[in-house]
């Protein structure tokens, strides 16, 4: 608490050198600072506080999923001799009574809003366990790289803690394949069930004739060539954590087209398709190509690429001036001797070299530095899918 009140003081003293002589426009400031201190970064943690005046009382209404931020908006106003009304709801919203759930299609796709008309922001894989925030027809949800988004209700299959626990418990099977299917009975000439793309999860029902036999999250029984999928205990027995490995995964999605928002082998964005290349082997990134650009240990490029290792990342985007920061707009994935492999209109290898028949002129023109991350899985930004919360069981009480 101690802390707290520091912070606190330190955010009045900063308020007081821009505070409008506007009561209204004072608060609105007051609780804009506050949250930015708090939620620096919206795809990650929900804050949306509003406030109205009555004399000398002001009444706080909206959501946020940081309760902390509350208790020192109530020190700010109260300093400026405010009573506080709190209205403003934590999530996840009481309302819910499952507040966890598990992915139910091969690839979802996750909304700044809970519209089909608005606008896509990341995706999701079938089998993955999410967090449940809010309702409205869609549900806000989160997944384990912490990124939020609203999805359609048919896309996930709400549970309670016990329940998640029983799915992170239960024996799965890992598809393995760019792209497969399932099907009603253990033969390809039965009818499909549902497409399935690598990376997706189900529970593990049996063997038959050459197949798994699985049941989704929603208990679907269906049935997936062992072609296409491993036991997730197989998977993990020989997962590799390497660049070479990595490397190989990242250039199987060759051709892959590009999709804003993309984070399959059905479509990628540039950071999508990163992070999917990561994630086959385990490792999870954050989303985007400006939250990547700030984890595991920064490298500034020499000039003959000399400092860069296989597996690296690579950043790109508008360099720095007096002015502005750096602004990271793309990523992509280093090869060695000057090559990289990115996703710009599909995934495809570009050069750094003129004299190669690959040479990127113009990535080459806004690249902006590099960062190394295979020798910092397990730090924060890198997580390993093994100790990722969302994927662990909570341990039943005796």
């Amino acid at each position: 608490m101690k802390k707290t009140l520091i912070f606190s003081l330190l955010l009045i003293l900063l308020f007081s050198c821009t505070a409008s002589p506007d009561q209204q426009q004072k608060v609105n400031e007051l609780i804009q600072n506050a949250s930015k201190a708090f939620v620096p970064d919206t795809r990650v943690a929900i804050c949306d506080i509003h406030s109205t005046i009555d004399g000398s009382t002001v009444t706080l209404t909206g959501y946020t999923s940081t309760p902390p931020l509350l208790v020192v908006l109530n020190d700010l106003l109260e300093n400026e001799d405010y009573t506080v009304v709190n209205n403003v709801e934590i999530l996840p919203s009481i309302a819910l009574e499952k507040k966890y759930g598990v992915v139910n299609l091969s690839v979802i796709t996750m909304r700044a809003a809970p519209s089909y008309s608005s606008e896509t922001l990341t995706q999701a894989l079938l089998g993955q366990p999410i967090k449940i925030y809010q309702k409205d027809g869609w549900y806000r949800i989160q997944t384990p790289d912490d990124y939020l988004g609203w999805t359609h209700r048919s896309s996930i299959v709400p549970m309670t803690k016990s329940e998640l626990d029983d799915w992170n418990a239960a024996k799965k099977v890992v598809v393995m394949s760019t792209y497969a299917f399932s099907h009603e009975a253990p033969t390809a000439l039965s009818a499909r069930v549902t497409d399935l793309v690598a990376g997706n999860r189900l529970r593990f029902l049996g063997k038959e004739k050459g197949y798994y036999k699985v049941a989704y999250p929603d208990h679907k029984v269906a049935y997936v060539s062992f072609v296409d999928a491993l036991l997730e205990e197989d998977w993990k027995s020989t997962l590799k954590q390497t660049a070479s490995s990595i490397i190989e995964t990242a250039h199987s999605l060759m051709g892959v087209p590009y999709l804003w928002g993309g984070t399959s082998t059905k479509s990628v964005d540039c950071s999508g398709f990163v992070k999917t290349a990561f994630f086959l082997h385990g490792i999870i990134l954050p989303r985007d190509a400006s939250q990547m650009a700030y984890v595991g240990e920064h490298l500034d490029i020499k000039s003959d690429f000399s400092n860069l290792k296989p597996g690296d990342l690579l950043f790109f985007g508008r360099k720095a001036t007096k002015e502005k920061k750096a602004r990271v707009i793309h990523v992509g994935l280093y090869l060695g001797n000057k090559r990289f492999i990115h996703a710009q209109g599909h995934v495809f290898v570009s050069s750094f070299d003129p004299a190669d028949p690959k040479y990127d002129a113009y990535n080459l023109h806004r690249l902006l530095w590099s960062t190394r991350v295979l020798d910092y899985i397990g730090q924060p930004g890198i997580q390993n899918i093994t100790t990722n919360p969302y994927y662990a069981v909570t341990p039943q009480k005796k």
